[in-house]
């Protein structure tokens, strides 16, 4: 993966939100992104095979977030 092709999608979703703010509430919006986010990424880090426990693949996907902050 490219980092430029990283950010664009990237900002991609950040354009999308930005969009989505004339019609909801910024809270609102900010809370949907992030339960997307989280549903898609479990969803990701289970179909690599993972074979983690629940909380081991909380703590990832955590520090994940955390990175990305």
């Amino acid at each position: 993966m490219l980092e430029a092709d990283f950010f664009e999608v990237s900002d991609e979703f950040v354009n999308l939100a930005n969009e989505m703010l004339d019609e909801w509430a910024q809270p609102m919006l900010s809370a949907a992104i992030m339960h997307a986010a989280a549903r898609f990424n479990a969803f990701n880090y289970l179909s690599q095979g993972e074979q983690d426990s629940p909380a081991q693949a909380v703590e990832f996907l955590t520090n994940q977030y955390r990175q990305m902050l």
